[in-house]
């Protein structure tokens, strides 16, 4: 269901998300770091928004409120539970305000016209389903490289069972430690212990930006000048989920909510 507002509004609503989304995941992704400015701009400008489509569209009103008001809670109640960052849950709860429905002018490729879903809810599912996919492209990278390299990845992981092995082909890839130390959203995936006095590579599953990063970096150091590492590091990349939203965001216009088409596709619709 979508509500009759001006297309001009839902364009201008789009394009401020999609500039402090992209704006904000590229600071991210550079400093690690989202400044509280970007919703301090967002919030205000999407606050107005929403006002003018309940002055323009008062009958729509109750959908605007269960659109806007389902989302700004479950953006809350997965960051009480750890769920979701700060940032992105102050991201989620602008997106409810700034586009409560999906925008007017744009129909996407699949749309279950006759289920009323908030289009904000469809974005953050699409987000996890994107991330999701992620793990994909990384058992994809690792098996072609395991095929081109003609020789084992886990060379001194003997130890490890295969199911920590799966893990690793699902959320890591091998690079040198070079570029471990110069990428600061990388985070090793492994760690040394000393085992009968001899020290063994072992995997470190549990990567976070809450982490101290460079605390494990460091405890690396003194092994890779042992060349311990000449075969490369496992590492885990740690992209933050905003760059997921603000693919989803353009996902959800495009193409519309993956999860419901995946759920009728399932059933035969």
């Amino acid at each position: 269901m979508n509500p009759s507002v001006p297309s001009s509004l839902d364009l201008a609503a789009l394009l401020v998300t999609l500039g402090v989304f992209v704006a904000a995941s590229l600071s991210d992704l550079k400093t690690r770091e989202i400044s509280n400015k970007f919703w301090l701009i967002y919030g205000p400008a999407a606050g107005l928004i929403f006002a003018l489509r309940v002055a323009l569209a008062p009958d729509a009103i109750p959908i605007f409120l269960v659109s806007g008001g389902a989302t700004i809670v479950v953006a809350f109640l997965l960051f009480q539970f750890g769920v979701m960052g700060g940032a992105d849950s102050k991201a989620m709860m602008c997106l409810a305000l700034a586009l409560p429905v999906a925008p007017s002018f744009l129909a996407p490729l699949w749309e279950a016209s006759r289920i009323f879903y908030p289009f904000p809810i469809a974005v953050l599912v699409n987000s996890f389903l994107l991330s999701i996919g992620s793990a994909v492209f990384l058992l994809v990278r690792n098996l072609a490289k395991r095929a081109s390299a003609g020789r084992g990845l886990f060379q001194g992981f003997e130890r490890e069972s295969i199911l920590r092995k799966a893990l690793v082909l699902l959320t890591s890839y091998k690079t040198s430690f070079s570029a471990l130390q110069s990428k600061i959203y990388l985070y090793p995936a492994e760690e040394v212990a000393v085992v009968d006095s001899k020290p063994v590579r072992q995997f470190h599953l549990v990567a976070s930006a809450a982490e101290d990063r460079n605390k494990l970096v460091n405890g690396l150091e003194s092994y890779k000048e042992q060349g311990m590492f000449s075969d490369g590091v496992w590492v885990t990349p740690g992209l933050p989920h905003l760059v997921f939203l603000t693919a989803s965001l353009l996902v959800t216009v495009v193409v519309g909510d993956l999860m419901m088409w995946l759920f009728f596709r399932a059933v035969g619709y």
